[in-house]
């Protein structure tokens, strides 16, 4: 299998190659992760040693239980409110770089989606951003993992979740 991480938010990329570069400006001694976006054009270069979130893609065993666990994963309905700490916290949860926590992120919007249309309101700007780039980041995760198209991915978890809860 080819190598596919998770980067930053950058979200899942193959590793075409790790060497040093000859580019003006750059460190000629340092080394660098060369990595091309699987949902986007271009080329990212990254020193093997940034600081930035870099992990293998979650394996499809790991994901398929992780959906599984989707519904015992809670929505935090009493998170902020105000628009500054909501979008740090998103951020936070964005740069956590882990897929439970995408999960959450999602959860709580969806949540708050829905008391906002009870009340007859929509939904911030700020929790639709937040939620797209959740998706995005996971569901482009999930894919390169489950071995499906990105487009499949939500009618996938909608359907795991639902054989797994008649299965108990």
């Amino acid at each position: 299998m080819e190598d596919y991480v998770v980067y930053g938010n950058e979200g899942v990329c193959k590793i075409e190659a790790i060497e040093k570069l000859d580019i003006t400006g750059a460190n000629v001694e340092k080394v660098y992760y060369v990595l091309q976006p699987i949902y986007r054009s271009g080329t990212v270069y990254t020193p093997v040693d940034t600081k930035v979130s870099m992990r293998p893609v979650i394996s499809k065993e790991a994901a398929q239980t992780l959906i599984e666990g989707i519904p015992s994963i809670q929505a935090e309905i009493d998170g902020p409110t105000n628009a500054t700490f909501l979008k740090n916290k998103y951020t936070e949860m964005l740069l956590a770089n882990d897929c439970e926590e995408l999960i959450q992120l999602i959860k709580t919007v969806n949540v708050k989606e829905d008391i906002a249309e009870k009340k007859n309101k929509k939904l911030g700007q700020t929790d639709k951003h937040y939620l797209r780039k959740a998706e995005d980041l996971l569901y482009s995760e999930f894919a390169i993992a489950l071995g499906i198209p990105i487009n499949k991915v939500q009618t996938y978890i909608k359907e795991r979740i639902e054989t797994h809860a008649v299965a108990k």
